[in-house]
């Protein structure tokens, strides 16, 4: 006998029963593309999915993606879902496509310069100075920072991050810009630190309008393609002294305070391809200088005798960097529960590395043929319904 149809009103209805909070938990475990669908029930659904509430729930208990795009292919950034144990042979199966977009949307020739709480952080330079961009890809949503008036003359001097503060949950985008005095020589690392002759710390707080100056750090190289580590609440670089040695620079972005601490002691080279990341909630440095890429874990935060080598992964081939100009760092995006790692190869290439076979493995997700070899973004990413316009006093737009 054939069962009777169940009837989508009374499923509707039973939802209508249930306690708010349980109904938060169980449309905040359903994929992003079914959760949009879900605001097209009814309205009472749309507007809990726009509330507070839901947004903070989700955003809690979401499970990061993958972000990847081209900086010269705009058009193509995409977000997928993924699972653990990948498998090159037949990835395919194991990651779905959240969302599409083209950033040419809202910022020609731009770069993407970090993801927080589900939204964006793109750059585009014009000249001597940056315009600066905040987007949601899900809601189709963006914001064009107004200008800071930093105009500057070297890129190694000023850099930029964005992060979410961890009590106040405050959108922060952070600018440190050191000064130089072109007029003299600045080839080392020494010459140029020493020509420093203003130092800048600005914020901007996602819906107040303005820029405000914090006391600045003291001048070190930052790295104009670095985009922070950001864990605990705190956005780390690995940063460059006067005398050529290297420490993390930590910023606190609920006290908007800045300051340092050693990182692991690393082989004497000529060259220093070490970049900080996060893996599981654990700030980690990322060593690519010598024939293997070894990722140190620093296991109580904050203690810097408490680094650990946590990764050894033995290179063959062509990802050797064997020359003193190789300028190549290895950023680990995720650690599978396999012991596979997935890695992008500086702004070059994706890098797989199989726990199994111990060998490292070329991985295209976005079957991009990439003809200078330049421009690759990839990082974690948590999507979110939170819309720009519930940041106060900013002018939003869609794309």
């Amino acid at each position: 006998m054939k069962e009777p149809r169940r009837n989508p009103i009374s499923n509707l209805q039973l939802f209508r029963n249930l306690p708010l909070e349980i109904t938060i938990d169980i449309l905040s475990r359903l994929p992003i593309r079914r959760i949009a669908i879900c605001k097209c029930v009814c309205n009472s659904w749309r507007e809990l999915l726009r509330s507070r509430e839901f947004l903070d729930f989700h955003l809690s208990k979401s499970v990061p993606g993958l972000l990847i795009g081209h900086d010269w292919d705009p058009e193509n950034y995409r977000i997928f879902e993924f699972v653990d144990e990948l498998g090159l042979e037949t990835h395919d199966l194991h990651y779905n496509t959240v969302t599409k977009f083209n950033s040419m949307g809202f910022a020609d020739s731009s770069e993407l310069k970090g993801s927080a709480s589900g939204l964006l952080f793109f750059i585009r330079k014009v000249s001597n100075y940056d315009s600066l961009y905040i987007c949601n890809p899900i809601t189709r949503e963006y914001i064009e920072l107004p200008y800071d008036g930093i105009f500057y003359s070297d890129s190694r001097m000023v850099t930029s991050v964005f992060g979410v503060s961890k009590i106040t949950r405050q959108h922060k985008v952070i600018r440190v810009f050191h000064e130089i005095d072109n007029r003299r020589e600045c080839d080392t690392a020494a010459h140029l630190l020493s020509n420093v002759t203003k130092s800048i710390c600005l914020v901007y707080v996602l819906g107040t309008g303005l820029w405000r100056s914090i006391a600045p750090p003291a001048p070190f190289i930052y790295g104009s393609r670095s985009i922070g580590a950001s864990v605990n609440g705190n956005i780390h670089w690995m940063v460059e002294n006067a005398d050529g040695s290297h420490c993390v620079s930590c910023f606190n972005i609920e006290t908007e305070t800045f300051s340092t601490f050693a990182p692991p002691i690393f082989p004497v080279s000529k060259k220093f391809l070490v970049g900080l990341v996060v893996l599981g909630d654990c700030l980690c440095a990322c060593d690519n200088t010598f024939d293997e890429i070894v990722i140190w874990s620093m296991k109580v935060y904050g203690d810097d005798k408490s680094w650990r080598k946590e990764f050894v992964v033995k290179k063959d081939g062509g990802y050797v960097c064997d020359c003193d100009d190789c300028r190549q760092v290895v950023s680990p995006i995720k650690v599978f529960k396999d012991g596979d790692i997935l890695m992008a190869w500086d702004e070059i290439d994706m890098i797989y590395y199989s726990n199994k076979t111990k060998s490292i493995t070329s991985f295209d997700m976005v079957r991009l043929d990439d003809d200078d070899g330049e421009g690759l973004s990839a990082m974690l990413h948590t999507s979110s319904f939170l819309s720009l316009g519930s940041f106060r006093k900013e002018s939003v737009s869609s794309f």
